[in-house]
């Protein structure tokens, strides 16, 4: 009996945040992130490097954002990207640290919220693989870049959220690998899927 009572009041005290937390057209607060990302081939004269295709990889971490229809919000992602190459050698998959920091405009609204974001993004290289061998050395392994994305958040599924998100190199990566190693800045497509807590 004692046990059933306290199993009630736990229960019951988590529903009530959940229940005013349903109230909330738009609530900041904590989050996961996770989903897919799609990298892309360099967009400069390749020939003699193979058939390029982009790397693609999961992409997953935690959230930040602040609340109201105007806000801020900040990212910590583990995300793969980069391309790959028919040649032994000449591949660049890469993992890295995303952290973007971006301003945050919604349209209220309790059941579906539409949201779009922008802003600055530093990322710091984790992993370089060539096809078993070692990416070029001297290369800037911390990159700054652009992003934007379009998104929905459902408030009533506690905060799940679904977006498109596009990244866009602000500088230039100057792999060995690259035939006009001055013209290769990544590109990356992400659907990511999010929940609120």
């Amino acid at each position: 009996m004692k046990r059933s009572f306290i199993t009630l009041a736990v229960a019951a005290l988590c529903v009530v945040p959940m229940a005013a937390g349903a109230q909330e057209v738009h609530e900041g607060g904590l989050g996961i992130l996770g989903g897919w990302s799609y990298g892309q081939v360099p967009s400069s004269n390749t020939s003699g490097h193979g058939s390029l295709s982009g790397n693609s990889g999961f992409a997953l971490g935690v959230g930040a954002e602040s609340g109201g229809p105007v806000g801020f919000g900040v990212n910590a992602l583990f995300a793969q990207r980069g391309f790959r190459s028919n040649l032994f050698g000449n591949s660049q998959t890469l993992s890295y640290i995303d952290v973007p920091i971006y301003l945050r405009v919604a349209v209220p609204n309790a059941a579906v919220t539409p949201f779009a974001l922008i802003g600055p993004q530093v990322s710091f290289e984790m992993n370089c693989n060539a096809n078993g061998t070692d990416c070029p050395s001297g290369r800037n392994k911390t990159t700054f870049d652009g992003i934007a994305a379009l998104g929905l958040k459902f408030p009533a599924l506690g905060g799940l959220s679904i977006q498109a998100r596009y990244l866009y190199a602000l500088q230039n990566l100057d792999y060995g690998t690259v035939s006009n190693q001055s013209n290769y800045r990544q590109r990356s497509f992400m659907l990511l899927l999010g929940i609120g807590f």
